[in-house]
């Protein structure tokens, strides 16, 4: 199997379980396998590759085997997050196995849901302040209506501030 399918294999798993603490890999017994069709140390290089390359995160343990077997634990960071996103390019080839992705939305797409109610807030609090004005009313009661409807809006910004 080509060093970039088997790079993106192992970026894809970091990223399903991107919840979860470091996950072991290498020759402890709670060590993650590698998936069927990929031998043990084209996973290993690719854990090695990833980690030179930024990508996820690598803390090495001490071999004591002393045959310089690789083991640790890894973590898919922000940037391979990203890369495997689509929003930054990757400094390495890495193949994604379309058939293996999952329905896990992207993480970009949260702020957009949440910028859209932000902005809708936004909107109803300005159509108050629009509908506010424009209503025929007494004098007073139409400057306590704007000014509740202004300290809306500004309740609105304070929130997406945060």
């Amino acid at each position: 199997m080509k060093d970039s399918v088997v790079r993106g294999c192992l970026l894809q798993l970091l990223y399903e379980r991107r919840s979860e603490d470091s996950i072991p890999f290498g020759q402890g017994e709670q060590a993650v396998p590698p998936p069927g069709g990929i031998n043990h140390r084209d996973w290993l290089r690719a854990v090695a590759q990833l980690s030179e390359y930024h990508l996820i995160d690598w803390t090495p343990l001490e071999d004591k085997s002393g045959m310089g077997q690789l083991s640790g634990f890894a973590k898919i960071n922000d940037f391979g997050v990203e890369v495997l996103e689509g929003g930054v390019a990757s400094p390495i080839q890495i193949s994604i196995d379309e058939r293996r992705r999952t329905s896990v939305p992207r993480r970009e797409q949260a702020p957009i849901a949440t910028s859209t109610q932000h902005q809708q807030m936004i909107t109803d609090a300005l159509e108050k302040v629009i509908t506010a004005i424009n209503k025929p009313m007494c004098r007073s009661r139409r400057k306590l209506k704007r000014k509740l409807c202004c300290e809306d809006c500004w309740v609105a910004k304070q929130r997406l501030a945060y």
